[in-house]
Order: structure tokens, then sequence, then C-alpha cells
């Protein structure tokens, strides 16, 4: 996943970032001006004044604000890009744990052109937010396993963080799913749990979020492929498997 996927993703789920890191902007009485003042700037196209507003929460100690910083210095949003000082407000976002600055710096350690890849740091970074139910720490470890990317290529450990972000709902993961099943890759080969997994992601809701609209995309064009690898009694068990994992609000899928 390339660095600018994440920080461009991020960037647009701003507003709900903090959800993602347990730290909710409401329960930050004393500085929910700034954070939400600097939200309302970066809206308006005021990139500066985002930076200038959230500089002092950060200043102070606030996680969020030490993240966002970091995203803006890492883009070169509103201030000259500089991953040094970006990676300097990440590591003390993440002090306090916050998650969405260990997938950030997860990303930038596992950049083999950049000066600070670290390969080993990064999935530690990303293995703890995973066991802590982060979904997109999940995923990310699943995709980095599933390709081999920084560790040795292990399907057996992309099956178990897709299936634990797939039960959450998580569209790419689904499709993760799909792809290992189809495939054989760490379980045994099985076109209709295939189709079960890439039909839900299929039916998943975008939201209008680009990433979600290519995952939705993509599983559409899978499940469609695999419609025609089963004879019709198998297609029929493969919608009777999806359904009855969707009535199970995704917790009856095996």
């Amino acid at each position: 996943m390339p660095l600018l996927c994440v920080v461009t993703r991020i960037f647009r789920r701003l507003p709900k970032i903090a959800l993602v890191a347990g730290l909710m902007i409401s329960n930050q009485a004393a500085l929910a001006d700034p954070i939400s003042d600097g939200q309302n700037a970066l809206l308006r196209g005021d990139e500066s004044g985002a930076v200038k507003l959230w500089t002092p929460p950060a200043t102070q100690g606030d996680p969020e604000a030490q993240f966002r910083l970091g995203l803006m210095y890492l883009s070169g949003r509103g201030v000259a890009a500089d991953k040094k000082i970006a990676v300097r407000w990440l590591k003390l976002a993440l002090e306090k744990h916050h998650i969405g600055s260990s997938l950030v710096l997860a990303d930038i350690y596992l950049d083999k052109a950049g000066s600070y890849y670290d390969p080993d740091t990064a999935i530690a970074l990303l293995r703890n937010s995973a066991e802590q139910g982060a979904t997109e720490a999940q995923r990310y470890l699943a995709q980095i396993y599933r390709k081999g990317g920084g560790v040795s290529q292990n399907f057996d450990e992309a099956f178990q963080w897709f299936k634990l972000a797939a039960a959450k709902g998580d569209i790419a993961s689904q499709a993760g799913l799909g792809e290992l099943y189809r495939y054989g890759y760490g379980v045994e080969q099985s076109y209709p749990k295939a189709f079960m997994w890439t039909s839900l992601a299929a039916s998943a809701l975008t939201n209008n979020a680009p990433d979600r609209i290519v995952a939705v995309q993509s599983a559409i064009k899978s499940r469609n492929e695999l419609e025609h690898m089963m004879s019709a009694e198998e297609l029929a068990g493969a919608e009777h498997l999806a359904i009855t994992c969707w009535q199970s609000k995704l917790q009856n899928c095996d």
C-alpha cells in the first residue's frame, strides 16, 4: 500500500480518524475547539490555518493534534513537506497509543526507498494495533503477509487477520478471504466460500468513498468470475452460505 494512498485516505477521513484511534474529539473538552476549528479550516482549503490551530495543542501533548500535524508535514499541506518533522510528531502521538499514527509510521517503515526503512518495527507496530482490534491494522497486516512485503509470505497469518477484519465488515478483507479460498492459499480451496466472501464484499455500501468503491468493483468482478466456475448446484449452495453469513451478522461464516 503506497504511502500516498495511506495519507490521502486518512486525510479524507480526518473527521472520523479519532474514532479509529479511540480518541473521541468530543471527549477532549479542553482541546475540542482547536481540533474542530482546524478541521473546519482544512475543509475550507485553509491548510496553513489548520496547521496553526493544531500546533499549540500538539505542543501541549495532544496526540490527535500531533497526529494531524504529522500528516500535514508528511504530505506538505499547509507547510513545506518534511518527513523528519512528520515522523517526530507521529512518534509523539504513538507514545500515547494513537493507532492512526502507528498505521502511518508502519507505512513509512515499509518504504524500501526511504531512509526510515525498518520492516521489523513496522510489523511490530501493526501487530500491536491489530491485537487491540484496529480493523485497518488487521487488514494491512493481512495484506503484507499475503504479498510477503517486508516479511516472509505467510498465508496462514494472512487468513487469520483477514478473517478478523472481515467479520467486522471490512470490504477489502472480505475480498481478501475470497481470494485465499479461490486459489487455496493457506486454506482448502473452496469456490463456494470464495463466492460467499466476494459476494458479501460486492454487496457492501461504499458511502461514495473512492477506496471502498474500488474494493467493491473488484469484488463484483471476482464474484462474477466465480459464478462461471461452479455448477448450478454449487452456486446455489454458495448463495446459501452468503445469506447465512449475512443473517448471522458475519459471525457464522465457516
